[in-house]
């Protein structure tokens, strides 16, 4: 029998999810809060940042994979991808996946996560050691805001939209994010639940809609993200993000052409949701 319970907190969900936990393996304080290593005899280790579930052994193949494979696919040549957050490293393990990637520019506010990552979660942290990997500890808002490089791909892999990472939703992020990608560039930035945060989601998509010439947004079903069916806003420069530009031919467990097709939602429903 499981030893205890964690009762997750999320200030930004209506709804608390329970999990049974064996252990607590890893507990630390850092200046941006609290990290957790729990053990369950379900989802395996799980990431807990402030009491939030940030990832779980057992699904976070789900999330990582569609965040960074989609934008990739639908990029005609992304050689110089820009992942703000992503600490846990897993969004940047499927960016390496791909051959025509240069340069990966890895912006995270707490190098403790990294950290933590490396020591607990070694099948998501590979791609720290990679040569083509440039780690940056530092706000993230902050960082773009003060960058003169140019990216094919930005990705936003962050915490719920509070506390420090409030500022990577608002207007002058944004505009920084545009200014950052090349001419053709792909923006993509995790967006909550469907069925929780409908009107946060309109928000961003309206101020993406007033920069970018594409605006749109795909799904993933995510077990442990309060409201499951999870959304990322997704904004292009040229390409069309529901068009792949090329052949999936990594490894993945999720992630498929016919998949990254069906993630998107149809037109009349996306009006109906997300309507701006």
């Amino acid at each position: 029998m499981p030893a205890s319970e964690f009762i997750e907190n999320d200030p930004f969900a209506p709804i608390k999810y329970t999990y049974s936990i064996d252990d607590t393996l890893y507990t630390l304080e850092t200046d941006y809060g609290t990290i957790k290593v729990l053990s369950s005899p379900y989802f395996g280790k799980i990431l807990v940042l402030n009491d939030i579930v940030q990832l779980t052994e057992q699904d976070e193949y789900f999330y990582h994979e569609m965040i960074a494979h989609v934008p990739l696919h639908a990029h005609n040549s992304p050689n110089e991808v820009l992942i703000i957050g992503g600490g846990d490293g897993g969004t940047l393990r499927e960016v390496l996946k791909h051959k025509n990637v240069k340069k990966v520019t890895l912006v995270e506010i707490d190098q403790s996560v990294i950290d933590v990552s490396r020591s607990f979660f070694p099948t998501l942290s590979t791609g720290f050691s990679d040569k083509r990997v440039q780690l940056v500890i530092n706000d993230g808002a902050k960082f773009l805001s003060e960058t003169t490089d140019k990216f094919d791909v930005i990705i936003v892999d962050s915490t719920d939209p509070i506390g420090t990472a409030e500022s990577l939703f608002t207007d002058q992020f944004f505009t920084s994010a545009f200014s950052a990608l090349k001419t053709d560039g792909i923006f993509v930035a995790q967006t909550e639940s469907l069925h929780f945060h409908r009107q946060f989601i309109h928000d961003i998509q309206h101020k993406l809609a007033q920069m970018f010439s594409i605006v749109t947004l795909y799904t993933v079903p995510v077990s442990t993200y309060a409201g499951n069916w999870w959304t990322f806003s997704i904004a292009s420069k040229k390409y069309d993000p529901k068009k792949l530009v090329k052949k999936c031919e990594i490894a993945t467990k999720y992630y498929a052409e016919d998949v990254h097709h069906h993630s998107f939602l149809p037109e009349s429903l996306y009006i109906k949701l997300v309507n701006y």
